[in-house]
């Protein structure tokens, strides 16, 4: 027999109430363990048996002896009132976390934005816990979480990937990278660098494998002329060799803003080079890592999702 609660209207303190009863035996002994008055207690059963319109014991003497409706409702209010202490279990231990560590896994593009605004808001609300951000091969990603050795990993998708198996995983945002130029380039009046055009400039590139250098031997592959004037290892040594004015870059544009403030400029693709941010992390998180969690979606809205450069539009990644 199930109940539904939200037309009963009852209230999980009668049920807590009523669970007592049941444990103690008589209202006498349940109200002594409750630390209520027994009349109190005594008004608690005969309410829980008027929302239900039917009695759940049966008076034998002074004891209360379950009946065929309280043996059915006693299960479902087992269920209930653990759930709701499990619940308010786990409310009070990510609101009172005063220590711990969270591993988490992600490339520098994600880590300038988003995850160092998660990384501060999360700090100043539990200020004991350690954050430690590590950089790992992304072709390893998946197995560090499985395997626990970090909590979760930002990552951007990438076409044909395969499944997360046995992971969460959770859309953040969208991940756009855009061209930088050296500065006072003048801006095409769409607003936006066709690859091509990109191709007319010397380029400083990142090491072969990385996502946007596939992309530049692509181009080259495609016939476009394209002519690498620096490799570097880190995409923050772009920064200065463009505003020197060696050469163009693709760049996320969480880096390639900050590269706009240096004065160079910075213009959207022709097509949008636009891919989702992913979290992924395991159905199991510890206290701390769910509060991390927590924190970051709380700012989805805002200071998880950078602002769309402010010469490309920022539309859906094609499926």
């Amino acid at each position: 027999m199930a109940y539904d609660l939200s037309q009963a209207g009852v209230d999980a303190r009668l049920l807590a109430y009523f669970l007592a009863v049941v444990d103690a035996g008589t209202i006498t002994r349940a109200a002594k363990q409750l630390g209520i008055a027994q009349p109190s207690l005594s008004l608690a059963v005969r309410e829980l048996e008027r929302q239900f319109g039917s009695p759940v014991f049966d008076r034998v003497g002074r004891r209360l002896v379950l009946n065929e409706t309280g043996h059915a409702l006693a299960a479902v209010a087992r269920q209930i009132v653990g759930a709701l202490a499990t619940a308010r279990a786990t409310v009070d231990a990510r609101t009172s976390l005063t220590s711990g560590k969270i591993r988490i896994s992600a490339p520098p593009s994600l880590t300038v934005h988003p995850l160092n605004p998660a990384i501060e808001e999360f700090s100043h609300r539990y200020p004991g816990v350690r954050v430690s951000v590590l950089a790992q091969a992304a072709e390893s990603v998946q197995d560090l979480v499985l395997d626990g050795e970090i909590d979760m990993a930002l990552v951007i998708e990438e076409p044909g990937v395969a499944e997360y198996r046995g992971l969460v995983v959770r859309e953040i945002g969208l991940h756009e990278s855009v061209a930088v130029l050296p500065p006072d380039m003048p801006v095409p009046p769409t607003g936006r660098l066709t690859r091509a055009s990109l191709a007319s400039f010397p380029l400083i590139v990142s090491e072969p494998g990385t996502r946007l250098r596939t992309l530049v031997d692509e181009m080259a592959a495609d016939g476009l002329p394209v002519r690498i004037a620096a490799e570097v290892a880190h995409r923050e040594a772009t920064i200065p060799l463009v505003v020197d004015g060696l050469g163009a870059a693709l760049l996320p544009w969480s880096i390639a803003r900050l590269a706009g403030r240096l004065g160079a400029t910075v213009i959207g693709v022709d097509p949008p080079i636009i891919n989702r941010m992913l979290l992924i992390h395991r159905p199991e998180l510890t206290p701390a890592a769910a509060a991390f969690v927590d924190t970051a979606f709380t700012h989805r809205d805002n200071a998880l999702v950078p602002e769309p450069s402010p010469n490309a539009e920022v539309t859906d990644p094609p499926t």
